[in-house]
């Protein structure tokens, strides 16, 4: 159950990243953070991959990473970008489901 849920976690972290960053580049944000998303969501999919055939070893990588953006990338995030944004509601939605996959990331990689 626990590989499952974090299979699931990392591919929903990489499209909710990507759909929001797509969503900021229509309303004149950064391409540049379009294709850094990319390439996460590609990374985050290959661990899902590997994790999915059996390379059980990626749950530290997939737990690193959870600690990563989650106790470092967001806060950063949220100070320096979505504070000075004059953030929606979409704003504040993405970031609270963001963090919260990252805590579901973080807690399956360890129960594996």
């Amino acid at each position: 159950m626990w590989k499952i849920l974090l299979i699931a976690a990392l591919a929903l972290n990489a499209a909710v990243g990507f759909g929001y960053r797509v969503y900021r580049l229509s309303k004149g944000g950064p391409i540049a953070d379009v294709w850094g998303q990319a390439i996460l969501g590609a990374l985050l999919a290959a661990i899902a991959v590997g994790i999915g055939v059996g390379a059980v070893w990626l749950r530290w990588v997939a737990f690193g990473y959870s600690l990563l953006f989650g106790l470092l990338a967001m806060p950063i995030w949220v100070l320096g970008v979505l504070l000075p944004m004059r953030p929606r509601a979409i704003d504040y939605a993405f970031t609270c489901v963001y963090w919260l996959i990252l805590v579901a990331i973080g807690i399956a990689a360890v129960a594996m």
